[in-house]
């Protein structure tokens, strides 16, 4: 089955989202190894880059407070 570009591009956000879920989780754990919250923190900030450029700039704050807290 081939999706359709609105339908990938659908599966491509909701599916960075919820990356953005997990990471802000984690980042709130002790437990997580600082390499594991490191490289969160990279793609966290690559999906950023691409959300905002491709219009969805609403959830910027919350994705950089992500990355923050991963520095924690």
């Amino acid at each position: 089955m081939k999706l359709s570009e609105e339908d990938r591009d659908k599966l491509a956000l909701h599916s960075a989202f919820a990356v953005h879920q997990i990471a802000r989780w984690i980042a709130t754990r002790d437990d997580v190894p600082k390499d594991i919250r490191d490289r969160l923190r990279g793609h966290i900030s690559a999906l950023e880059g691409v959300m905002v450029t491709s219009g969805h700039d609403w959830i910027r704050d919350e994705m950089e407070a992500t990355e923050q807290a991963l520095n924690a």
